[in-house]
């Protein structure tokens, strides 16, 4: 019986675990460790625009070291040569930090799924860039854009407007979420509303009393223009769900009618001016942060910063020279 060569036999492992995508000495390449990461990334539902930021980070970040490179053997010093160079291109403070936050959630993940030891981004500090806070309209405004969607209830249409002005800032809606709101997740008992949001994580979002109201007149006619109308909410006059483009220029047309030509208006705008409103009537980060469907607490902390209302009630109590 001819013996088997243990030296043949580890080359033959070696040849084997290569076909299969793995590194015989154990050491994970940078270009396998993003494969890794993308593809969990998938799986958990991260969101496409997501993915794709992920991409074109991760890949610059392998232009610039080498796909090749263990990922055990990248230093926190080539990191900062990666920063660095970015800075040098000319990219924004902003835009640096973002492909920081993807570099760190990159390493962050490796680290967790015990493909490496330790991240090389642990002592490095995110690229400072300057405070903005959201752009936002301020009650005056709020009040005329919906009185100016309240004035044309009288139609079909003008209920549906009415009702979809309500929502996003009663509710602070996504676009995406808004158009996307189907009949069955709406509770009117309990006045809420499940939405599939961001990241395809669900959560439940509640509404106020006239907010009730106008949903209710507009779902006493929504069936009224079209047999079959789709699942979601609001649908055309055909009965389609609406689409992105549409829902804006509803929002455009408002704004021209309330007068409000000179401010930046949009979906994206309401929410924001939505979440500054909660924050103004009481709600605090955590709830906020939970209702908005953010996946960090700081979003919500800068939305708290915004409104100075408490600020300014507290020093009213408390200056140091009206107290003397």
């Amino acid at each position: 019986m001819n013996k088997l060569n243990p030296q043949h036999t580890t080359s033959k492992i070696q040849d084997q675990e290569k076909e299969q995508g793995k590194n015989p000495a154990n050491e994970i390449t940078l270009q396998e460790g993003f494969k890794q990461f993308k593809y969990a990334s998938k799986v958990e539902g991260k969101a496409e625009k997501t993915l794709e930021q992920y991409s074109y980070v991760l890949e610059k970040l392998m232009n610039f070291l080498d796909p090749e490179l263990a990922l055990k053997s990248i230093s926190p010093t080539r990191i900062r040569e990666f920063l660095q160079y970015l800075k040098s291109k000319g990219l924004a403070k902003a835009t640096v930090a973002i492909h920081y936050r993807v570099v760190r959630a990159f390493f962050n993940w490796l680290v967790g799924e015990s493909l490496l030891e330790n991240s090389p981004v642990d002592n490095i500090d995110e690229p400072k860039t300057p405070k903005k806070y959201p752009r936002v309209l301020n009650q005056g405004q709020v009040d005329k854009l919906i009185q100016a969607a309240e004035e044309n209830t009288d139609t079909w249409a003008g209920k549906r407007n009415y009702a979809i002005t309500l929502c996003f800032v009663d509710m602070g809606l996504r676009l995406s979420e808004l158009i996307n709101a189907k009949m069955n997740n709406l509770d009117f008992s309990e006045r809420t509303i499940k939405i599939n949001g961001k990241g395809s994580k669900d959560r439940m979002v509640f509404f106020g009393h006239e907010t009730y109201k106008a949903l209710r007149k507009w779902l006493d006619i929504r069936d009224k223009k079209a047999e079959n109308p789709d699942e979601t909410i609001f649908v055309s006059q055909t009965g389609e769900k609406l689409k992105t483009r549409y829902v804006q220029h509803i929002i455009e047309d408002l704004q021209e009618e309330a007068g409000l030509e000179d401010e930046k208006v949009s979906p994206h705008v309401l929410r924001h001016t939505a979440a500054t409103l909660a924050v103004k009537n009481g709600m605090k980060a955590f709830p906020l942060k939970r209702f908005f469907g953010w996946e960090s607490i700081r979003t919500a902390v800068k939305y708290v910063h915004m409104d100075g209302s408490s600020v300014k009630e507290s020093f009213t109590d408390s200056s140091p020279v009206d107290n003397l």
